[in-house]
Formats: structure tokens, sequence, C-alpha cells
């Protein structure tokens, strides 16, 4: 089964570039480019990952954190956003309070490489989970 990841991204090359990535790591992907979009997209369908830009035009990608933890979500979050570094691990911190699911944040231009590592492992773990709990049944 393929896992899949929902990209929260208003830019579309950054959006184009993520969806790319996630492919290459294992997942089937979902792009909205709006808080809006994403909170219809998240009332309606679960994923095994989320990529959420903080800067979503007039909007905070924070929006989107307070919703997931109103759902209590422990859906894989990774923040990747230009704001500073400061406002990045605040979030992540606010996140993790929030009972989030929240990984370490990547900045922008975004490492690639480590990005598409972190996906696979997320993946990996995601796949992992679902053995056990086929195991299980």
């Amino acid at each position: 089964m393929l896992n899949e990841l929902l990209v929260i991204e208003d830019a579309d090359v950054h959006l184009s570039i993520l969806r790319k990535i996630a492919v290459q790591a294992g997942f089937a992907t979902t792009g909205v480019n709006s808080v809006d979009g994403a909170i219809n997209v998240l009332r309606r369908r679960n994923f095994e990952c989320i990529t959420l830009d903080l800067n979503l035009g007039e909007r905070s990608g924070t929006e989107v954190l307070q919703l997931l933890a109103d759902m209590r979500s422990r859906t894989p979050v990774l923040i990747i956003s230009g704001s500073d570094d400061h406002t990045r691990d605040v979030t992540v911190r606010a996140g993790k309070i929030l009972g989030l699911n929240v990984h370490p944040p990547f900045s922008k231009p975004v490492d690639l490489a480590l990005l598409r590592q972190t996906l696979r492992q997320i993946a990996a773990d995601t796949d992992r989970q679902r053995l056990v709990k086929a195991s299980i049944r």
C-alpha cells in the first residue's frame, strides 16, 4: 500500500519540488497551496505524513497545526519554511506542546537529500506499524 503525503506549500515551484522528492521517497502526494485547502482536505482524508510551510499568503501554517491538534492527529509533520531559525524552532515546540508528531524543521532552500532520507524513514516506520497492526488482528 502506497503511503500518502500532503504537501502544504503556496509557492508553485516549491510545491512541485516537494512532491517530486516525496514520490522518490515512495509517497503518493496531494498538494494544496493555502490554509483553507489544507483544512478542507484534512477533514476528508488521512495521510501518513504532512509537509507544512509556515507562510501561506496572508495566513500561517500554525492554523493547520491547531487543526491537527484539535483532530488529535499523530501524523508526522515536517515544517519546511523560509522563516528564521527561531520562528521554526518555536513552531516545532508549540506543535509538540499541542501533542503533535512534529519533526525537526527544514529551512529553505531545502536540503533535498536530507528531506528524501527523512521521508523514506517515515515511510518505513509507517509500513512497520501497519505490519504490526495486521499481525495483531
